[in-house]
């Protein structure tokens, strides 16, 4: 899970730069940087719970909850940008590029805290069992 945090971080790191540095030299905004900043958190909850052992169980969900909060913001914002009807369609790529990889994120999540209570309950069944 660790591992996923670096690298959706890192992913979306790259696309809030990547949306910044594509954007025309007239329509750039450091809210292009938004899927940069949920990237770092991604990074800093891997950096945490790499660090401290005691800490990652909690530094996982932490990251989890920062990357439902990515969907949720690029949802927000594509149906804002939708019904004004204004928006570029390089920050609406941007945009759904950050709700994907928020998603794919949060599926992979749920998918090792399902696996981690699986392992947890058959630990604990075998050694009822002796």
């Amino acid at each position: 899970m660790v591992r996923n945090a670096f690298l959706f971080g890192i992913l979306l790191i790259l696309n809030g730069a990547a949306g910044y540095s594509l954007a025309d030299a007239d329509s750039k905004s450091l809210t292009a940087f938004i899927p940069s900043v949920i990237g770092a958190l991604l990074v800093i909850c891997g950096l945490i719970s790499v660090a401290h052992d005691t800490a990652r169980k909690h530094a996982m969900h932490v990251s989890a909850m920062v990357g439902l909060v990515g969907v949720l913001g690029a949802l927000g914002n594509l149906a804002r940008a939708l019904a004004s009807g204004g928006a570029s369609s390089l920050g609406l790529a941007m945009t759904v590029v950050m709700g994907v990889l928020s998603a794919l994120y949060v599926v992979a999540c749920i998918q090792s805290f399902r696996a981690a209570g699986r392992a947890r309950r058959a630990a604990n069944s075998g050694t009822d069992a002796e």
